[in-house]
């Protein structure tokens, strides 16, 4: 099995449709460029394998941040500002 490098720069300006890292409490999060796809996982495997598979397993895709920087949970999935009537989907 690939293993995933860390980068510790900036990501490439083009190709990059999900970023991968942990919040200041240390959950996984993973948000798309655009603010409409993500969410939290248990850990980094759950994390990358969301990102890879709703990017078509695209090379480059997905940035994975390092370890001292934090992400925060994008706009479309942050709890405040969902609407009353907003429901969140699950399994049943």
């Amino acid at each position: 099995m690939a293993k995933l490098a860390m980068i510790d720069h900036e990501p490439p300006a083009t190709g990059i449709r999900f970023t991968v890292g942990r919040d200041v409490r240390g959950r996984w999060i993973v948000n798309d460029m655009e603010g409409k796809v993500g969410g939290l996982f248990a850990d980094r495997a759950s994390a990358v394998h969301f990102a890879m598979f709703e990017s078509d397993h695209t090379p480059g895709a997905v940035w994975c941040l390092p370890e001292h920087v934090t992400l925060k949970l994008g706009e479309a999935l942050d709890p405040h500002r969902l609407s009353a009537g907003s429901r969140v989907a699950g399994r049943a």
